[in-house]
């Protein structure tokens, strides 16, 4: 019997665009933030829509619904728990912070009822420190150095034993897990909100006109960077019910003959938002 519940997290392996179309602000096209936190997210719809167009005909009403019913299955957000950030030593780091923590163990329990679920949470930290795990391939004498920030760095057995978990749910290699690990930090939610206002990627882009070759349109527009992990969930409607929980198991199966690889959000045509979806057990 299904449990109604997985988690379900999205690697980036180009940049990802899930914009929400043209503002006029500075970055003419950004990409979608949550409005409380600041921090980029793919909206549920995004995912949903690209799972839709890959499901048979015949069971697409039955899993995502239709005009006259609701689906059996309901995707969550895909939040974003690592965010890439360049850094002096070890080429980049893979940073997330105690409250993108908090609320995946949070989502998890909350989901998962009945169910034990292992301890993803660290421990505050000051502006002024960075957590890392004892193999850390970012931290040199003492610091970690990432886009213009130098902060202290603090080998933490707790940040180490979070990262071993996340890296067993993301990465099947042994070789990934150790470079996942070697890259992991927490930092402050206060920097981690930071990062997320300056270290995303925003490229110019500009259109020419066919027979003169020159420019008729400059746009810039932002991106989230290859190597960001989000996470989110797929969950049955109604637990109880048995049409539901099957429509729940074909679901999964469906994501499963999918593939790993899946295109979410704008600006597919250039490469833009390919990204490997992981079921974690």
């Amino acid at each position: 019997m299904s449990v109604g519940f997985k988690s379900i997290f999205l690697h980036a392996l180009t940049p990802v665009h899930s914009g929400t179309g043209q503002t006029p602000a500075v970055i003419d096209l950004p990409v979608a933030r949550e409005k409380a936190t600041g921090w980029p997210f793919i909206p549920a719809s995004s995912l949903k829509g690209v799972l839709r167009s890959q499901a048979d005909k015949a069971d697409e009403a039955a899993i995502f619904g239709s005009v006259d019913a609701a689906g059996s299955v309901s995707f969550s957000d895909q939040k974003l728990l690592l965010l890439p950030v360049r850094s002096f030593y070890g080429t980049y780091a893979l940073v997330t912070c105690p409250y993108a923590l908090e609320r995946l163990q949070r989502d998890r329990s909350a989901l998962s009822v009945g169910m034990a679920t292992a301890n993803l949470c660290v421990p505050d930290t000051a502006d002024e420190i960075a957590l890392v795990t004892r193999n850390s391939k970012i931290a040199k004498t003492g610091k970690v150095c990432l886009e213009d920030l130098d902060i202290d760095s603090n080998a933490d057995e707790t940040a180490t034993a979070v990262a071993s978990l996340l890296a067993s749910l993301i990465f099947t290699t042994e070789a990934e897990q150790e470079s996942f690990c070697s890259r992991f930090v927490v930092v402050s939610n206060t920097v981690f909100s930071f990062l997320c206002e300056t270290a995303t990627e925003v490229s110019a882009r500009n259109s020419l006109n066919p027979d003169t070759k020159t420019t008729t349109a400059l746009w810039y527009e932002e991106a989230v960077p290859a190597e960001a992990i989000f996470c989110g969930a797929i969950v049955s409607t109604d637990q109880h019910s048995a049409t539901h929980r099957a429509a729940f198991d074909l679901a999964l199966k469906h994501l499963s003959n999918a593939g790993s690889l899946i295109q979410v959000g704008g600006k597919a045509s250039i490469g833009r938002g390919l990204c490997r979806l992981v079921i974690a057990e």
